[in-house]
């Protein structure tokens, strides 16, 4: 049972785990991104020169291996993509002098795309999301500057749009997420050059409205979105001075976000697949465009990292420490606080109680044992017990 306590909490401060996988064939940015059986399909996008591609290519995670299919009728980037039914609906996008309104569906299993009826406001940087087969279109903006609220619902069924609620904030280039039914449109830019925004509005499908949320915590825009395990997802984007790296996850049940391992490489404009509990966030721009292709992997049960993150004014220093180690922390609705210590190995090493009236603890370790022997250098790892929250110390005679 120890062994596993000391397992969660070391997967819970390296989490999602990134790591680098092989490349996209080429560098792009804005390039539309569409999951299906486990292929990830990156579609479209720009080069470091602007010139725009209609190409289509498929990543098989298993063997780590890029193929390449049959491009789009037309070359574009900042394009939405999502896939319904076993087919991926590329929609809008920038080709070069103006924002397009076309819309082309590909299937994959006869590796042929098919022109479909455009979109009624054509744009790029847009958001784009799936609810009940139906995809909907958020935001974006075209080439004369004009910056969207506007939100189109394409039926792939009927290959028809409807015009619905626009959003309260008119932004291009959010992230999009769906947890539970219910669209989350969050950052974006509201203004061209700047207005960069930390706005998270919700719309729900079946009462045609939006509803204000929490804000994100970093404002950026030209953001990844994604959602798994009820959660929603920021990946990276620019706040026109900074290309961030910064991962946040919005929790919807009690409306928080929370900052958590933030990718390797620092990025805007990038598409993202989730296949499983792996998210993969490809291509993008860094004063130029990039090839690189990122995987996340969620080890752990969500849950567990929401609670561990969620708790209140929890302090450690000096840490690392050599002679004494000082562990504050508040909890309001507890009169009593047990601590304990395990070492790298899972073997409980130390435990600590204290009783406070007001919840507020102040503990002090001196390095050593129960049993009152020093303990050797190393890594340690702080549990309070009755909660997920943890911290990893390290001892320096």
């Amino acid at each position: 049972m120890q062994a596993s306590i000391v397992l969660l909490v070391l997967v819970i401060i390296n989490w999602p785990i990134w790591t680098t996988r092989n490349p996209l064939p080429q560098p792009l940015s804005g390039s539309g991104c569409a999951v299906i059986n486990d292929t990830i399909y990156i579609i479209g996008g720009r080069d470091s020169p602007g010139n725009r591609y209609a190409t289509t290519y498929a990543y098989d995670l298993n063997s780590d291996t890029w193929s390449t299919k049959t491009s789009m009728s037309t070359p574009r980037a900042h394009l939405g993509c999502a896939a319904v039914n076993g087919k991926i609906y590329a929609i809008g996008g920038w080709i070069g002098s103006t924002a397009t309104d076309v819309v082309e569906e590909y299937d994959p299993v006869t590796d042929t795309w098919t022109t479909k009826t455009p979109i009624p406001t054509p744009r790029y940087t847009l958001g784009i999301a799936v609810v009940a087969n139906k995809i909907y279109v958020i935001g974006g903006m075209n080439m004369q500057g004009q910056i969207f609220n506007t939100i189109e619902e394409y039926d792939p069924l009927t290959d028809t749009w409807t015009a619905k609620t626009p959003m309260p904030t008119q932004r291009m280039g959010p992230g999009c997420a769906v947890v539970n039914d219910t669209i989350y449109a969050f950052g974006g830019s509201t203004v061209i050059g700047g207005g960069v925004t930390t706005v998270n509005e919700c719309y729900d499908p079946i009462t045609d409205n939006w509803t204000t949320r929490t804000s994100m915590i970093t404002g950026r825009y030209a953001l990844g979105g994604f959602a798994w395990y009820n959660r929603a997802f920021a990946v990276g984007g620019y706040d026109y001075s900074t290309y961030h790296t910064s991962v946040e996850m919005y929790y919807p049940t009690d409306n928080t976000w929370l900052n958590i391992s933030p990718m390797q490489y620092a990025r805007q404009s990038v598409a993202v697949g989730l296949v499983g509990q792996y998210v993969y966030v490809i291509g993008g721009w860094n004063n130029g465009a990039w090839d690189y292709n990122e995987e996340g992997w969620f080890e752990i049960g969500i849950e567990e990292y929401r609670q561990a993150q969620s708790m209140a004014a929890f302090d450690v220093r000096p840490n690392p420490f050599t002679t004494s180690i000082c562990i504050k922390l508040t909890l309001p609705d507890k009169k009593a606080c047990e601590v304990q210590i395990f070492d790298v190995s899972g073997r409980l090493v130390r435990k600590l109680t204290q009783s406070s009236a007001n919840g507020n603890f102040a503990f002090e370790w001196d390095g050593k044992s129960n049993n009152g022997t020093n303990l050797p250098n190393g890594t340690y790892i702080l549990v309070i017990k009755g909660t997920n929250q943890t911290k990893k110390l390290i001892l320096m005679r």
